[in-house]
């Protein structure tokens, strides 16, 4: 039986399409569950046994969720979203903490459940696999595999690669192969373990977004954007501070010279040529995003299935966006970045 969008007939709109979608491969986590962030309960003092049996029971429905297509299918129709775009969760089962063989033998099975995901529901899926980004050779053959012979669009990678930037030289070779392949590459952070990030969950609440705008940061005053302009890069959680600070950015550019070392223009520039998902939870933020980067870089993004549940809502309530640029985000621009017929 052949699908159509929710709400749709085959042409009668433009389908919505969510660029951030999480899934999670329950082989994998049983392996990698102990090594990631999302595993850690807090231990802040005032922290009951009773708050952590409900952070427990929460994290059960989140992964049952996760690796459930029916239901992921009965959840899009709910929220008006035509078309997810996968990747596996980086908080729940990343995999900088392998050796080379045993990270990439995870990445291999989870992209092969991504591709079978997507070939299960191949009008309401669309598949970016995960890579060993940390054993950049590896990383490399991942990714041709994904796109090649997986027929997935890209993948999505974490903000850093163990120890390593994502502008250090080491992961050259990975992005001069995603511009090669015109591979979509989506950014989102693992989780920063570091101890200032432990209490309050401030991991996730602060984080996520040093962690976005340390990925741009990397990418911009490393030289990667500048060496490859045509890469597809978008950045979750609407780029993390990085697109509301550019104020003492740009002062920076002007004013000290080893900050542009690797750059031909001015920052904002540069942030122009990335993409940003609309998962902000602010209307008045999401505005500032649309007029600092253009509508035109803004796609949707709900972080199913834990962020915002009403996505084409939190779009279309935007009263700063005009009815025009909320369709760009709802839709244009993610089939122009996935290469979707527009």
């Amino acid at each position: 039986m052949t699908e159509t969008p929710a709400g749709g007939t085959g042409g009668a709109r433009r389908p919505v399409i969510d660029f951030h979608a999480h899934i999670l491969v329950p082989d994998v986590y049983a392996v990698a569950a102990q090594h990631n962030i999302f595993s850690e309960l807090p231990t802040d003092p005032g922290v009951t046994e009773e708050m952590r049996d409900e952070i427990r029971k929460r994290a059960g429905l989140v992964l049952g969720r996760m690796s459930d297509l029916t239901d992921r299918i009965a959840k899009m129709d709910a929220m008006g979203v035509d078309i997810q775009v996968l990747t596996a969760s980086l908080v729940h089962q990343g995999l900088e903490w392998a050796d080379a063989q045993t990270s990439l033998r995870l990445a291999r099975t989870t992209n092969d459940w991504i591709a079978n995901a997507v070939a299960s529901h191949p009008n309401r899926l669309i598949g970016l696999g995960t890579l060993p980004l940390h054993v950049p050779p590896l990383a490399v053959t991942e990714l041709e595999r994904c796109v090649r012979e997986l027929k997935l669009r890209g993948v999505g990678i974490s903000s850093t690669a163990g120890g390593l930037e994502l502008g250090d030289p080491q992961i050259a070779p990975f992005w001069a192969k995603a511009e090669e392949l015109g591979a979509v590459i989506y950014i989102h952070p693992g989780g920063n373990r570091d101890a200032r990030f432990k209490r309050f969950h401030l991991w996730n609440s602060i984080g996520q977004a040093f962690e976005e705008a340390m990925a741009v940061s990397s990418l911009m005053y490393e030289g990667v954007l500048e060496r490859h302009p045509e890469l597809k890069i978008c950045v979750s959680h609407g780029g993390g501070y990085m697109p509301y600070y550019m104020g003492r950015i740009d002062r920076n550019y002007f004013e000290k010279a080893n900050t542009r070392v690797n750059m031909t223009k001015p920052p904002i520039d540069y942030l122009r040529m990335l993409y940003f998902d609309s998962c902000v939870y602010d209307r008045a933020v999401l505005a500032h995003l649309v007029e600092k980067v253009g509508a035109d870089r803004v796609v949707l993004g709900s972080d199913y299935p834990v962020g915002e549940m009403k996505p084409v809502e939190f779009v279309r309530d935007t009263a700063a966006i005009s009815k025009a640029q909320q369709d760009q985000i709802l839709s244009t621009n993610a089939a122009t970045l996935l290469g979707l017929p527009n």
